[in-house]
């Protein structure tokens, strides 16, 4: 093997990670530059575990949806006795906030506004009603130093609203902000 071969290899195995890491970048940052923002109402957390470093454990309304919005080859596949199915959650903005429409294993329509999820199974909720659990994957949120237990006081009661830039169903928490009181 001569001189330039070598290095020709080694410019290859050099190149080789770098290519991987700028791929692992590629997708957050174009939902975060292309993304169309929405906002996701969260629900009540009691934290095992209430405060480790500052940050914010949060769950969503979105995450239990009522089973009449699931589709029904979706219930049909739960019912194979598998969970993590893959899930799209098709959003429609009401009162401000973009809350789940119908849960199905097919892709929407172009220029309807979804969440890619996993659905763990279906069950009931506290309050005793039938819902699809799905995991977005948008559980936590870094929060500045010395905020963190005022913020998940504010997650207990449900009184965080989360925006995120989604595209293709890819989503990227993007911030966090207290309800404002109803007047």
């Amino acid at each position: 093997m001569n001189k330039q071969t070598r290095g020709k290899q080694l410019i290859l195995a050099c190149l080789v990670p770098v290519v991987i890491l700028l791929g692992m970048c590629f997708t957050p940052l174009f939902t975060l530059m292309t993304g169309k923002e929405i906002i996701l109402q969260t629900i009540p957390v009691d934290p095992t575990d209430l405060f480790r470093g500052d940050y914010v454990t949060l769950r969503y309304e979105a995450e239990e949806v009522p089973k009449e919005l699931v589709e029904e080859e979706v219930v049909n596949k739960m019912k194979d006795g598998r969970g993590g199915i893959k899930v799209y959650v098709t959003l429609k903005k009401k009162n401000g906030i973009d809350t789940p429409v119908k849960v199905s294993l097919v892709k929407p329509k172009s220029g309807a506004i979804y969440l890619k999820g996993t659905l763990d199974y279906i069950g009931d909720n506290r309050d005793q009603n039938e819902v699809a659990f799905i995991q977005y994957s948008l559980d936590k949120y870094f929060v500045e130093d010395n905020t963190g237990m005022d913020w998940e006081a504010a997650s207990v009661k449900g009184e965080i609203l989360a925006t995120a830039k989604v595209k293709n169903g890819y989503a990227i928490l993007t911030g966090i902000e207290k309800k404002r009181p109803k007047k």
